[in-house]
């Protein structure tokens, strides 16, 4: 009996535990006017804690990226981490989250 109210008892908190985690997400960054530029907008987003950037598509013309990060939603929100590019003049936008699909 009392192996089966523990097992109960921690049910819910493996639950809360499972639906964090590391998490994908694509991030267009327009205003790039420079070489530096998509340097200076990875370390804004960086800025959110535990994000990484794991790849960086510049366009032809430069003058925006795609950064595919990888966070974790335990620590921050992608609401957060797109915001911090506008720190810095830059405007983004989320594309996409493969992680919620």
């Amino acid at each position: 009996m009392r192996n089966t109210l523990l097992a109960l008892g921690l049910t819910p908190m493996t639950a809360g535990i499972a639906s964090a985690g590391e998490r994908q997400a694509r991030i267009e960054v327009t205003g790039l006017w420079c070489p530096s530029c998509s340097c200076i907008v990875g370390e804004a987003l960086q800025t959110s804690q535990n994000v990484e950037i794991v790849e960086f598509e510049g366009t032809d013309s430069g003058d925006a990226g795609i950064y595919t990060i990888t966070f974790d939603d335990a620590l921050t929100t992608l609401d957060e981490i797109v915001v911090q590019p506008a720190a810095y003049g830059y405007s983004a936008v989320l594309l996409d989250d493969p992680s919620q699909s």
